[in-house]
C-alpha cells in the first residue's frame, strides 16, 4: 500500500489522463466482465473507483475459483499485455467500477515517442505487482508456519501422553470419585465463575450461565458415575464379548458461548473414557478457562493424578496454534465444539474428529398445542442466557387459527411483536449489507438491541418476535440467531407447516434441532419425518430440551449432527464417544 501512495503523489489520476492522451473512460456495472481469461491481451484497465475480482476456471473439475481483488490505484492486465500473453484470469466488477482503458497499440507508440511517460506506466504496473507479491508471501509464510513442529506442543503431548498410561489401572470406583470431586469444585466456584464468564466474554446472563455451570458439572458427573468403563466386559451377541478401549490423548476445542461448562464436560467425559485432555479456550474466555484449569489440577492433585492429564497449551489463542495441536500425531481425537471454520479444519486435519453444525431450530405450533405451555417454553428458552444456545428456537410457524391468542400470550409474556418499520430497523442494526449478524450482538439482551434500533415498549422486553410477511428464505432473519429474536411466521395448513420447516433447513441447520408444540401424535410423526435433523424436541424449551436437560435426551455439550450438519455422529456425545471397542468373539464347541 505505501509504493501505491507514493507513486500517485506524483502520478495522479488526473494526470494519468494527460500522460495517456487518448485514453478511453469506461464504467462497467456490477457483474460486467471486464475480461476474460485466455483471452489474448489488446488492453489493461487502470481502476479510478470501486473493486474489481478476479477469478481462475479449471477446465478439469469445470470449476471457478476466486482469486484475489483489486482496487482504485492497481493496473488489471499490465503484465499480460506487455508481455502479449492471453489474460491469466477473468476480471469481474465487484459493483460499479470506473475505469481507465489503455489499448496495446497506445502503449508501443508510448514507448517509442515517450519514454519518459511509459515509464511511469511500468512503475504503475510494477506497484500493482507489488502489491500482489507481498500478498502473496504472507500467505507462504502462514503456510509455512501451518506446517512447522512446535516443541513446546511436542512436551506438552508428551506429557499428556504419559498422564494418560498413568491412569490405566486406576479402579473405575476412584475414577468416579475424580469426576465427582471435580465437578463438585468448579460448581462450588459457579458464582465467581459465572460473573468472570459474562464480564470477559461479554455476553450471556449471569444467573443462567450459573444454571448451566450447575448442569455441566454436578449434572454431568451424575450421568457418567455407575456407567460401565473400560473394565467391564459385555455380551454383545452369542460368543462375542466387547470391551472399551480408550483412545489416548483428546483434543477438546472451547467455545465463547459455554466456555466453562463445555471445558468442564470434556474434562469429565474424558476422564471416564480414560483419557488425557489438551483443551484450547476462545481468546475471549481464556481467563476464565485457565481459571477453571486451576481448579481442576487442585482436584487432580489431591487423587495423586498427574495434572498433565488436563492441560491447555501455554501459548497464544490463535488458529496457528489450533492447527499445529490438531495436527499433531500425538492427538488421537478431537472434540470440536466452536464456529464453522473450525469444526471445518478439524476435519481437515486428518485426525479423527466430532464437529457440531450449526443450529436453526424451526419450531412448530400447532393448532391443537398449548398455547400457554408453548409461549412459555419459547420466550424463557430463548431469552435464556440471551439467545447463545445453538439449539434454541430460531423460527416460529404459528398456526393461523391461533394467532392472535399466541401474539397476545407471547406479548404478556415480555416478547416485542414488531411492525413492518421495526423489523427494518432491526435488520439494519444486526446484520451487514450481506446479511451476516455483526459479532458484537451475539448473545445481547434484547433491551439493548430495541434500544439501537428504536424499538419501545412499556414493559420490559425478554425477546423480540420479527414477522416474515411473505416467506423469503434469503432473510437473514431466517438464519441461525444466537441473540434473543426469533422469526414468526403465519401457516394456512399442516402441509404448509411442514413444507416451510423444511425449507428453512435446507437453508441452515440441517442435522441439528427441531422443535414441535402439539398433542397429537400424528403431528410429532409427520414433523419428525419431514424434519432432516438429529433430535426433535417435543412441548419441551429447545435450549434445554437439546442438551438433555429437559427429556430422556443424553446430557451433552457437544451435539452431533449427522452428515446433514457435517458431523459424524448423531448423537449427543458422551464418554463412549472417546473408546475404541474391542470384540472377542469366541469359538463354539460342540
Amino acid at each position: 500500500m505505501e509504493a501505491k501512495v507514493l507513486f500517485e503523489e506524483i502520478v495522479q489520476p488526473n494526470d494519468m489522463e494527460k500522460l495517456f492522451g487518448s485514453m478511453e473512460k469506461v464504467v462497467v456495472q456490477n457483474g460486467g466482465i471486464i475480461f476474460n481469461q485466455d483471452e489474448l491481451a489488446e488492453s489493461c484497465f487502470y481502476i479510478q473507483t470501486g473493486l474489481v475480482d478476479t477469478f481462475s476456471f479449471d477446465d478439469d473439475t469445470q470449476s471457478e475459483t476466486k482469486l484475489d481483488s483489486y482496487e482504485s490505484g492497481d493496473l488489471l492486465g499490465a503484465v499480460d499485455i506487455v508481455e502479449s500473453t492471453p489474460h491469466a484470469m477473468s476480471a469481474v466488477a465487484n459493483g460499479t467500477v470506473a475505469l481507465l482503458k489503455i489499448k496495446q497499440e497506445k502503449l508501443n507508440r508510448l514507448m517509442i515517442q515517450s519514454p519518459a511517460v511509459y515509464q511511469e506506466f511500468l512503475k504503475l504496473a510494477a506497484n500493482t505487482v507489488n502489491k500482489r507479491y507481498r500478498a502473496l508471501q504472507e500467505v507462504v509464510k502462514a503456510q509455512a508456519v501451518f506446517g512447522l513442529e512446535s516443541p513446546v506442543i511436542d512436551q506438552m503431548i508428551a506429557r499428556a501422553c504419559k498422564a494418560q498410561k498413568s491412569i490405566l489401572a486406576v479402579p473405575e470406583a476412584a475414577i468416579d470419585q475424580l469426576i465427582s470431586d471435580i465437578a463438585e469444585a468448579v460448581y462450588d466456584q459457579a458464582e465467581s465463575l459465572a460473573k468472570q464468564t459474562v464480564e470477559e466474554s461479554g455476553m450471556g446472563v449471569y444467573e443462567h450461565k450459573l444454571l448451566k455451570i450447575k448442569l455441566g458439572t454436578l449434572e454431568v458427573a451424575e450421568s457418567l458415575i455407575g456407567k460401565p468403563g473400560t473394565e467391564t466386559i459385555q455380551i454383545e451377541a452369542p460368543n462375542v464379548e466387547v470391551a472399551a478401549m480408550p483412545m489416548g490423548v483428546v483434543f477438546g476445542l472451547i467455545p465463547i458461548t459455554n466456555p466453562v461448562e463445555t471445558m468442564v464436560f470434556k474434562v469429565l467425559i474424558s476422564i471416564k473414557s480414560r483419557n488425557a485432555i489438551v483443551v484450547s479456550n476462545h481468546r475471549k474466555g481464556r481467563n476464565v478457562g485457565d481459571r477453571t484449569l486451576e481448579i481442576i489440577h487442585a482436584v487432580l492433585k489431591k487423587h495423586n493424578v498427574s495434572t498433565d492429564l488436563v492441560q491447555t497449551p501455554n501459548l497464544p489463542a490463535n488458529r496457528k496454534v489450533t492447527s499445529a495441536i490438531m495436527k499433531h500425531d500425538g492427538i488421537a481425537f478431537i472434540l470440536a465444539t466452536g464456529g464453522p471454520s473450525m469444526v471445518k479444519s478439524a476435519y481437515q486435519s486428518g485426525t479423527p474428529a466430532i464437529g457440531v453444525g450449526k443450529g436453526n431450530a424451526p419450531v412448530w405450533i400447532c393448532k391443537d398445542a398449548n398455547i400457554e405451555n408453548a409461549v412459555q417454553c419459547v420466550v424463557n428458552s430463548k431469552a435464556f442466557d440471551n439467545g447463545i444456545v445453538c439449539g434454541s428456537e430460531n423460527n416460529l410457524l404459528v398456526d393461523q387459527s391461533i394467532r392472535h391468542e399466541f401474539i397476545d400470550l407471547a406479548i404478556q409474556t415480555g416478547s416485542a411483536y414488531l411492525n413492518e418499520d421495526e423489523v427494518q430497523r432491526l435488520l439494519i442494526t444486526l446484520f451487514t449489507p450481506h446479511g451476516k449478524l455483526q459479532e458484537q450482538w451475539v448473545g445481547q439482551t434484547a433491551e439493548k438491541i430495541c434500544t439501537a434500533a428504536q424499538i419501545t415498549r412499556d414493559y420490559p422486553i425478554k425477546v423480540i418476535l420479527a414477522p416474515v410477511v411473505a416467506f423469503d428464505l434469503h432473510s437473514p432473519l431466517l438464519r441461525e440467531k444466537l441473540i434473543p429474536v426469533l422469526s414468526i411466521m403465519f401457516t394456512e395448513s399442516d402441509d404448509q407447516a411442514l413444507t416451510w420447516a423444511k425449507q428453512i433447513l435446507s437453508t441452515e441447520g440441517e442435522g441439528h434441532t427441531a422443535i414441535i408444540h402439539s398433542e397429537s401424535r400424528e403431528n410429532v410423526r409427520a414433523f419428525s419425518q419431514a424434519v432432516s435433523v438429529s433430535r426433535v424436541i417435543v412441548n419441551t424449551p429447545g435450549t434445554l430440551g437439546c442438551i438433555g436437560a429437559a427429556n430422556g435426551l443424553q446430557l451433552s455439550w457437544t451435539l452431533g449432527c449427522g452428515t446433514l450438519g457435517g458431523s459424524s455422529t448423531s448423537d449427543n456425545v458422551t464418554y463412549t464417544h472417546l473408546q475404541n471397542t474391542k470384540r472377542i468373539a469366541l469359538h463354539s464347541i460342540a
